[in-house]
């Protein structure tokens, strides 16, 4: 496609985005002048338009004094968030079970943390919301991410170093495969196998966090053939660490969207889960009961995929 096709394809809001993400917090002006470039003859209203739209969906907070940003704290998150418009500017849409990063960047703003990973990185989405911070607001976010497809296996590794906040969007259980790998925690049909190598993974992450640090978990329930899978549940009940938050994130934009299943007995899973636990000085459990917790798991998962059991 010709370059100035390409860019008349491309939406005034995205152009917008795109240009508030690359410059960071930016005057309306700064706007128009980038855009009549791409696009001539765009009027002012229309960029206006665009910008309201984009802050009311909540892509864009409004700074005041004509000033709108990308990387901004919402201040207001509740335990309920729910983002109908894709952010698209990080990671990629087109990667299967690839969040917004909305949420990240809030949590990570609140917790003000310094040392951040992300063992299951994906398509790179926090990655992305972090270099942007580090880029328009001076943070100096130190970031590691690791991911099956790269090399990093974190039911068999742990992760490198100390952290103050991990964030975790492991599958929900096979209902996407992501790979053929045989330690992909989407490639085991049987769920107590799953349950089992995804608290090894919540285990290795717990124990990178630093005392007072924090970890994320978001998570999704899972119905099959009628029948619900709590995945959640599980989650609750690790053994280690202080829950702290329960944040409910409606889902949209999902590939299921699109199917017709005809009326279903029960309603449609709309929602995630976003558990955030905090590592306290008192925690419950000494260091060599953690240890053999993981190892038993480890163990009794192995045999168990080894004996097909």
């Amino acid at each position: 496609m010709p370059e100035g096709e390409e860019m008349s394809n491309t939406t005034i809001r995205t152009l917008v985005l795109e240009y508030v993400d690359q410059n960071g917090a930016s005057h309306i002006r700064e706007m128009h002048i980038e855009i009549l470039q791409r696009r001539p003859n765009t009027p002012e209203h229309t960029i206006r338009a665009r910008l309201s739209e984009a802050v009311t969906e909540g892509l864009l907070s409004r700074l005041g004094e004509g000033f709108y940003d990308i990387y901004a704290e919402d201040e207001a998150m509740t335990s309920v968030v729910s983002y109908p418009v894709r952010c698209n500017q990080w990671g990629s849409p087109r990667y299967r079970g690839n969040c917004d990063g909305r949420l990240f960047k809030n949590l990570l703003l609140r917790y003000r943390a310094q040392k951040v990973a992300d063992p299951m990185l994906g398509s790179g989405t926090t990655k992305d919301v972090v270099e942007g911070l580090n880029r328009h607001k001076k943070k100096n976010i130190s970031f590691w991410g690791g991911d099956l497809k790269t090399g990093f296996d974190l039911t068999k590794q742990k992760l490198p170093g100390s952290f103050e906040f991990i964030w975790i969007h492991p599958p929900y259980w096979n209902i996407v495969r992501y790979g053929d790998n045989l330690n992909d925690l989407s490639n085991h049909e049987d769920y107590e196998q799953f349950r089992k190598f995804l608290m090894i993974c919540l285990q290795h992450c717990y124990e990178a966090l630093e005392t007072g640090g924090r970890l994320a978990v978001l998570i999704g329930d899972v119905r099959r053939r009628g029948k619900y899978t709590p995945i959640v549940k599980d989650v609750l009940n690790f053994p280690y660490g202080e829950l702290r938050s329960i944040i409910i994130k409606v889902q949209h934009n999902c590939t299921s969207d699109r199917k017709k299943y005809g009326k279903l007995e029960d309603p449609p899973i709309k929602h995630e889960y976003c558990l955030v636990f905090k590592k306290t000085d008192n925690d419950c459990q000494s260091t060599k009961q953690r240890q053999t917790y993981v190892q038993l798991e480890i163990e009794n998962a192995v045999r168990a995929v080894q004996t097909g059991k």
